[in-house]
């Protein structure tokens, strides 16, 4: 993908006008996509942006806001531009720790609750559903977070709740149902989640195409083909391109 001349001039700005290590970040964030092929991502900008974000987390005034853009690059990272499933693991390994402390530090900041909760389920993603499911402390903080970005909506903040919601569905339709442990998983929970993501944010990509899975396993396949089809029309945004690329690629083969 080539970036537009926008954002190479952002970063060039940034570069000479003595900026912040949090405005650095950002810069080499917005390219992150630069010179991408098929829906891997180089790693060079965005390992540029996890450099100077954790160099903002030092600045006190800088801190609690690199905290979540440091998480949100690492999901980037360990997402898009690794290949090596080891070096996957171990990574989110980390990530998971790091989120972790955030999370501690900034439990009321809902960006650090979100991405911290992205990382902890990619980091599940690597044990396996069912190992990770045997961790119950991990798989009751997906939901307790989840719980705590729904308690947004009261707030007026309808993306955070519909974040919380997605979480919560895809848990639902993820996580298998250990009775003993984990009493609250129920699959047919999934759908009632997802839908109500949708209801708050429709544009979301990845709540469409997790909905019309549930439909498609259900063996609904005219209602995930009528989910998904105003979808299809649409091409990625240059400002979450390989995100988006990549939910429509499985949206293509999904109908």
């Amino acid at each position: 993908m080539r970036i537009p001349f926008v954002f190479i001039a952002l970063l060039c700005f940034a570069s000479f006008a003595k900026a912040s290590n949090l405005q650095m970040g950002d810069s080499y964030y917005a390219i992150r996509a630069e010179n991408s092929h098929g829906n891997m991502a180089k790693d060079k900008n965005i390992k540029e942006a996890i450099k100077y974000y954790a160099l903002a987390l030092k600045e006190p005034s800088e801190k609690e806001e690199a905290a979540w853009k440091l998480l949100r690059a690492y999901h980037y990272l360990g997402r898009f531009a690794m290949t090596d499933a080891n070096e996957r693991a171990s990574f989110f390994e980390k990530t998971k720790k790091e989120g972790e402390s955030f999370f501690a530090q900034y439990p009321e900041n809902a960006e650090v609750a979100y991405w911290y909760s992205i990382n902890l389920a990619l980091w599940a993603n690597t044990l396996s559903y069912v190992r990770a499911a045997l961790n119950v402390g991990s798989a009751n903080e997906t939901r307790e977070i989840a719980l705590r970005l729904i308690a947004m909506e009261k707030k007026g903040d309808n993306i955070s709740a519909a974040r919380g919601y997605q979480i919560l569905g895809r848990a639902h339709q993820k996580i298998p149902h250990v009775f003993a442990v984990l009493k609250w998983v129920n699959k047919d929970s999934s759908e009632y989640y997802l839908k109500k993501s949708l209801s708050l944010n429709s544009k979301d990509l990845a709540t469409t195409l997790f909905l019309a899975e549930l439909y498609k396993e259900k063996g609904r396949k005219r209602e995930a083909e009528e989910l998904l089809a105003p979808k299809l029309k649409l091409k990625p945004r240059p400002e979450e391109y390989l995100e988006d690329e990549r939910n429509l690629t499985r949206m293509r083969e999904l109908f």
